[in-house]
């Protein structure tokens, strides 16, 4: 059996990761961290130099990527730019609430030779049994905190919503926020806010409804007739297809409100968002003053169900079921164009989206179709690019001269 010593006493190159999770945070609270962890080595009488520091500011725990301290941390001491034995951190939370932690300091450890360390447990060594069983609570905590904290949250929420209090969040557009005062001390305070509509903007919303009942248009016609509306202020602009199609399936504009319609979570650093069951939803009927009424609300999504139903059909996997249960989390996209996500225009800055013309034969009898990259704002009326980027001759372009950077003598 390998056996690992960890001597405190030695003198160990370190680096040190700083994070704050949001902007409504103490903008000084990296500064303290730093503080607290050279406070408690020199209590402790550890002799380590500090080599560099890390910091992220306004950046969850539960990613890894968007981390920009972090991953440039990861590169230099993987990279071995940097030098160091040790990572210090003042609690394991700062370090990231991800489930892979264990996974990520064992293979500091074992592939880099960096351990990560934590203030709050006065540095402890990580490998004795001890620090073994420590390290798996400080994972557990880590990752469970932010869940155990969104329940909480949640059911203060629920609980508002359910007393006709709008239950926190921008209100949506249309809607403004009404401040309900209680005095408390002697001083006004907000006790609560109710939703009440915004005389501004509840007519842009009626106008929606009533084109899309009257037309069946889908998202993108719809978005650009917005858009294109000489009444609508500019500063309401520009309206996006799916933003568009969110708001015309929310009940809230006959009054209901629908609350955790979703359910979100990160997997595999990703942001997932999954639809809960319709008994996992909170609706209040009569929540406020309805915009339009229920029954041309009722009539657009009578029109949208019949679109759903036509790309679930063109999408649905042909073949027989497999019998397979379990859907995976995070599946992934499997791209059909090489550099789909990766094409931006130039004028909005927008990702570009790929669009193929009808498939059609040719006289030689030859089955061809024409795919081009175009820019969404301009489908949906506020972007003035109407320039399309034949795939193919992207793709060739783009291919030839990542081969001439990488393989520069073949040329």
């Amino acid at each position: 059996m390998l056996k690992r010593s960890f001597d405190p006493t030695l003198v160990y190159l370190v680096v040190v990761y700083l994070r704050m999770s949001s902007e409504s945070q103490n903008k000084r609270s990296p500064k303290q961290q730093l503080r607290e962890i050279k406070k408690r080595l020199k209590a402790l009488g550890y002799k380590w130099v500090i080599v560099k520091v890390y910091r992220d500011n306004a950046k969850s725990g539960k990613y890894l990527r968007n981390r920009h301290g972090y991953q440039q941390m990861m590169r230099d001491l993987k990279s071995r730019v940097v030098a160091a034995d040790l990572i210090l951190v003042d609690t394991l939370e700062r370090f990231g609430r991800v489930e892979e932690l264990q996974a990520i300091r064992k293979e500091l450890d074992e592939q880099f030779g960096v351990l990560v360390l934590t203030g709050d447990t006065n540095f402890a060594d990580p490998n004795t049994p001890q620090g073994k069983a420590l390290g798996m609570f400080e994972a557990m905590r880590a990752s469970e905190h932010g869940r155990i904290l969104g329940h909480n949250v949640l059911r203060g929420k629920r609980d508002a919503a359910l007393q006709g209090h709008w239950p926190g969040g921008p209100p949506p557009f249309g809607y403004m926020l009404e401040s309900k005062m209680k005095t408390v001390k002697g001083r006004e305070e907000v006790d609560y806010c109710v939703l009440i509509p915004n005389p501004e903007t509840k007519w842009i919303i009626g106008a929606l409804f009533n084109k899309a009942a009257e037309t069946s248009w889908g998202t993108t016609r719809l978005a650009k007739f917005l858009n294109e509306h000489p009444e609508i202020p500019k500063k309401f602009k520009p309206f996006h297809t799916e933003t568009t199609g969110n708001r015309l399936d929310n009940p809230i504009y006959y009054g209901e409100l629908l609350w955790e319609r979703n359910a979100t979570g990160v997997v595999a650093d990703v942001r997932v968002v999954e639809r809960n069951a319709e008994e996992d939803m909170l609706r209040v009927p009569e929540f406020c003053e309805p915009i339009v009424d229920r029954e041309t609300w009722e009539q657009v999504q009578a029109i949208r169900q019949i679109r759903r139903n036509r790309v679930a059909e063109k999408r649905r996997p042909r073949g027989e079921a497999n019998g397979k249960q379990i859907e995976p989390s995070a599946p992934g996209l499997s791209l059909k164009y090489l550099l789909s996500g990766l094409v931006f225009c130039s004028e909005c800055g927008l990702r570009m989206t790929a669009s193929s013309s009808s498939k059609y034969v040719t006289k030689s009898g030859e089955e061809r179709l024409y795919v081009s990259y175009v820019c969404p704002g301009y489908l949906g009326g506020h972007c003035l690019n109407s320039k399309t980027v034949p795939e193919k001759w992207l793709r060739e372009v783009v291919v030839a001269k990542v081969r001439e950077r990488l393989f520069p003598w073949h040329e």
